[in-house]
C-alpha cells in the first residue's frame, strides 16, 4: 500500500472513531466529505474504493473536513479541522479555533501560538484529533481574560488606528477549501479586497492592522507550493473616518480572471484581465512588482496569459 493510500486508510478510521464518540451537533462535517462518509456508512473496502476516492482527491481537492463545537465557559465555540492528504504520516492536521469574540485579540494570537507549539510536540504517524481536541478543552478557558468588543480597540473616540493593505502571491489558488476559507476568513475579520483564483495566485486584503496580520497567519498556515508577501502598505490613521478613506474595494471578493480547463480545480488566469482590474482601482503599481510589466498601459508584444498547470 502506497504512503497515500495507508493515509487515507489511517483518516477514515480516525473519523469513524469520532463519529462514534461524539453526537451530529457536536460533529459536524463538510459536505464534501460525502465520498468518505459513504464508504464508512455502506461499510465498504477500502480497498475496493481507494482508487475512486484517490481520483477525487487529487482532481477535485476534496479532504475530510470537519467541526468540533464546543462551549466555553458558556461561550459558543468551534474547532474546526482538515485532514492533508498524507496526514497522519507526513503531514499535520490543519486546526482552527473560532471563539466568536470571546478572545482578546492579544489573547487570541497567544492562544494561537501555544496551539502552533502543541501541534509541533506531537509525533507524526499518530492521530492527533483527540489529543487536540483535549488540549483545547484544557487551555482555552484561560484565555477569557477580556471580552473582546466591536468598540474596544477599533472606534473608541474615534481615536488612533492603523490600516494595512497586504498584497499575497501564491503559484496557484484552485483547492475549493483553500478558496472556501480564503472568503470566510476575510468576512470573520471584516477585510476588504480580493483573491485571484488559478495560476499564479493573488491575494489583496486590506483593513485593520490586527486582522490583516491575523489573516495572513492563518493563511501561512495553509500548504502551499509557495505563498509569498510581495508587498504590504501601512497607514497610520488618526480616526475612523480617515481609515475609511484608505480602502480601494467595496467589499471581499473572489475573481476569477480565466476560463476553466479540464477539472474544476485546473485553471489559468488572463492577467490582462486582471492589469484591467487592478487599473481601475488605483493599483497598477502592483502589476508591474508582480509580473516586471508596467500596469498603466498594455505592452506591444507581451503574452497576458499564464498556462495551466498545478
Amino acid at each position: 500500500m502506497d504512503s497515500a493510500a495507508s493515509c487515507l486508510e489511517l483518516q477514515l478510521s480516525e473519523v469513524e472513531m469520532l463519529k462514534s464518540m461524539y453526537s451530529e451537533e457536536e460533529l459536524v462535517f463538510d459536505g464534501d466529505c460525502a465520498p468518505y462518509l459513504k464508504i464508512l456508512l455502506n461499510g465498504d473496502s477500502l480497498d475496493d474504493n481507494t482508487a475512486e476516492l484517490q481520483t477525487q482527491i487529487d482532481e477535485e481537492g476534496i479532504c475530510l473536513g470537519f467541526t468540533f463545537k464546543i462551549l466555553v465557559d458558556s461561550h459558543s465555540a468551534e474547532i474546526k479541522f482538515d485532514f492533508p492528504k498524507l496526514y497522519p504520516e507526513a503531514a499535520m492536521p490543519n486546526v482552527f479555533v473560532r471563539t466568536s469574540g470571546i478572545l482578546s485579540r492579544q489573547s487570541q494570537s497567544k492562544f494561537r501560538q501555544k496551539l502552533d507549539d502543541f501541534l509541533l510536540s506531537l509525533d507524526k504517524g499518530e492521530i492527533m484529533v483527540l489529543p487536540v481536541l483535549d488540549w483545547v478543552n484544557e487551555h482555552l478557558p484561560g484565555y477569557v481574560d477580556s471580552l473582546d468588543t466591536p468598540t474596544e480597540t477599533k472606534s473608541i473616540g474615534g481615536g488612533p488606528c492603523s490600516f494595512t493593505r497586504m498584497w499575497i502571491y501564491s503559484h496557484h489558488i484552485y483547492s475549493k477549501f483553500k478558496r472556501r476559507d480564503i472568503l470566510a476568513w476575510a468576512s470573520e475579520l471584516s477585510l476588504k479586497g480580493f483573491s485571484m483564483s488559478g495560476k499564479p495566485g493573488m491575494i489583496c486584503a486590506e483593513g485593520h492592522t490586527e486582522d490583516v496580520e491575523e489573516y495572513w497567519a492563518r493563511l501561512r498556515r495553509l500548504n502551499w507550493k509557495r505563498l509569498v508577501m510581495k508587498e504590504r502598505e501601512d497607514v497610520c490613521c488618526d480616526s475612523l473616518d480617515l481609515l475609511k478613506r484608505q480602502f480601494r474595494f467595496e467589499v471581499f471578493e473572489e475573481k476569477v480572471f480565466g476560463t476553466s480547463k479540464g477539472s474544476s480545480s485546473s485553471f489559468h488566469s488572463d492577467i490582462g484581465l486582471l492589469r484591467t482590474f487592478l487599473q481601475e482601482h488605483n493599483c497598477s503599481h502592483i502589476f508591474e512588482l508582480y509580473f516586471g510589466i508596467n500596469g498603466d498601459s498594455p505592452s506591444p508584444g507581451v503574452d497576458t496569459s499564464v498556462g495551466e498547470g498545478r
